[in-house]
């Protein structure tokens, strides 16, 4: 894995660290001019005995100033701002492509709740970096050297106690960084976690309920929340340290430069530039040494965010970084076969972590138009055999082929023109009737989706609806039975045509009858120039639908003969 550091810094737009040095060298030179005029004005009344009409120019002048270091220090905020809401909005869609080309199972196996709070939480976390610790690391890296320098072009001495003092910050702040980042690394973790198993019970909660398993769930939710405060805590209990004990060392360097300014000023130091202090220039040196410390105290303080950053990008990297379950083709083929295809599997072998062998040396072949039915026990690999049909997953070894192109040649657009799909899993959404169909053709008019409900045998109920294609459909389908809620992913299958249809246990959880009817429909759609069909399903009434039927067991596929 890369480091965090070296990819956050690759996601800046360029020029991003010019514009902000560019700003803090204003800065740091408006710092010294507002220093020398208010010293000149202080040193003028004071020493001299001038009045403050007399200094209107100057103080005009340090009112400019001031109002300028505001302008400036708003702007530098404006812009890190923005940088960091862009590389975020780049990020966010980055994400969730990369999540969809690893593929249904990875997706499953990391948990939705972990992937959001990647995609929500984490992600915000990286405003830290380039809204707040990177800003402050540039101001301290510039305005120090340029304060320094016209402290030690008034007084060197001075400048030299500002010089012995300064490494001491930096120091201390990296030994407390390493604490810091890994308990930093530990609450974004819990939080992972909390917001995993919060989201989860959420859209598990009418089951929960049915169970009356509420106090076990809120229990465990409560020890999750506790863990999580501890971690937080700890984060905190190391900031409040490390910024207790910089705001020391800083204060004590302070005061060393205010006794010495003093005592010059008083004649008891005669040694190198003391015996030649003014109080304009003892005043500019006193102005300048809390302006010195400033940026390494505000970058003692992002130094935490700078963990909280790293923490966040190391959990996104592990998403960045995941393999595809389809590696992208390198000269890829562009395919519109515009009637049913034929497929083609041969010696496809797949192993899983914890499974081991799933599939072994699986060969078969579907004519077009052909209705193809693979039947087997649960867990025995039927859907991810047709998730390799459907080029959702690359096998270990052996080819697919899809009118006697290999599969891992064919470009994602084709695959997703040729293929249709239907799956076991609810794939509803929150929103319209209308909003579910166009998941698999955003383009697609209104008259065809009423076409692609009347093929899945759903006009008549369509035309019941209070609003129709407007209805609005809740993700959990919740108003309307099992046997419409399948009807309507298989209208989504079949809202736009396509050679190839795959069928993930279309049946499942519905009743006889209601299955009857759905295979019914699916016969229908066999006819006349119908796609290929390869059908997984434990379904008795399939083996009547199906021309052919595959037995999978034991990682074999064999045929069984009528």
């Amino acid at each position: 894995m890369q480091s965090e550091e070296r990819w956050l810094s690759a996601r800046e737009p360029r020029g991003f660290r010019a514009v902000l040095v560019g700003l803090t060298l204003a800065q740091a030179a408006l710092i010294i001019g507002q220093a020398w005029l208010l010293s000149s004005v202080i040193g003028a009344v004071l020493a001299e005995g001038r009045s403050l009409g007399g200094m209107a120019p100057a103080l005009v002048g340090l009112l400019a100033v001031l109002l300028g270091r505001a302008a400036l220090d708003s702007a530098r905020s404006w812009y890190a701002s923005g940088v960091s809401v862009r590389v975020r909005a780049d990020l966010r869609p980055r994400l969730f492509r990369q999540i969809a080309r690893a593929g249904p199972g990875y997706a499953s196996g990391a948990g939705a709740g972990a992937l959001t709070t990647t995609l929500i939480e984490q992600v915000d976390l990286l405003e830290k970096w380039y809204g707040r610790f990177l800003p402050q690391r540039i101001a301290a890296s510039v305005t120090i050297p340029v304060l320094l320098l016209a402290v030690l072009w008034q007084d060197w001495l001075a400048g030299l106690f500002l010089a012995l003092a300064a490494p001491l910050i930096p120091l201390f702040m990296v030994l407390v960084g390493w604490g810091a980042e890994q308990a930093s690394r530990e609450q974004q973790h819990e939080l992972v976690r909390l917001g995993g198993v919060f989201l989860d019970r959420l859209r598990g909660l009418d089951t929960i309920r049915r169970f009356g398993s509420e106090e076990h769930e809120l229990n465990r939710l409560g020890q999750l929340i506790e863990r999580f405060r501890e971690r937080t805590f700890a984060v905190l209990k190391i900031a409040f340290l490390s910024s207790a004990v910089l705001e020391f060392f800083s204060a004590v360097a302070i005061a060393a430069v205010a006794i010495y300014v003093g005592l010059g000023l008083l004649e008891y130091i005669q040694f190198g530039p003391a015996s030649s202090l003014t109080l304009q220039s003892g005043l500019f040196v006193l102005l300048l040494a809390p302006e010195f410390f400033l940026p390494l105290r505000q970058l003692s303080q992002a130094w935490h965010d700078r963990a909280d950053s790293l923490a966040a990008a190391d959990g996104i990297l592990k998403v960045l970084e995941t393999p595809p379950a389809r590696p992208e083709p390198e000269r890829p083929v562009r395919i519109e076969p515009e009637r049913a295809c034929r497929v083609e599997a041969r010696n496809l072998t797949l192993s899983r972590a914890g499974r081991g062998t799933v599939l072994d040396r699986v060969a078969f072949r579907a004519e077009p138009g052909e209705r193809l039915l693979i039947r087997g026990p649960s867990g025995g690999g039927k859907s991810t055999l047709l998730d390799l049909v459907g080029g959702f997953l690359a096998p270990d070894s052996g080819t697919i082929r899809i009118d006697g192109i290999d599969l891992d040649r064919i470009d994602s657009g084709s695959m997703t023109m040729l293929r249709g799909w239907m799956g076991q899993q609810g794939g509803l959404f929150e929103g319209t009737l209308a909003d579910n169909l166009r998941l698999a053709a955003p383009d697609a008019s209104e008259a065809a989706l009423a076409s692609a409900l009347s093929a899945a045998g759903l006009q008549d109920w369509t035309n019941g609806l209070p609003h129709g294609l407007h209805t609005p459909i809740r993700s959990s389908g919740e108003g309307i039975s099992g046997g419409q809620a399948r009807r309507i992913l298989l209208a989504r299958a079949l809202l736009r045509p396509r050679p190839l249809l795959l069928l993930d246990e279309p049946t499942a959880s519905l009743d006889a009858e209601t299955a009857a009817k759905l295979w019914e429909t699916l016969a229908d759609l066999a006819r006349d120039g119908g796609p290929t069909m390869v059908c997984a399903s434990h379904d008795p009434a399939a083996s009547e639908w199906a021309d052919r039927t595959l037995e999978l067991a034991g990682g074999r596929l064999t045929e069984i003969t009528p």
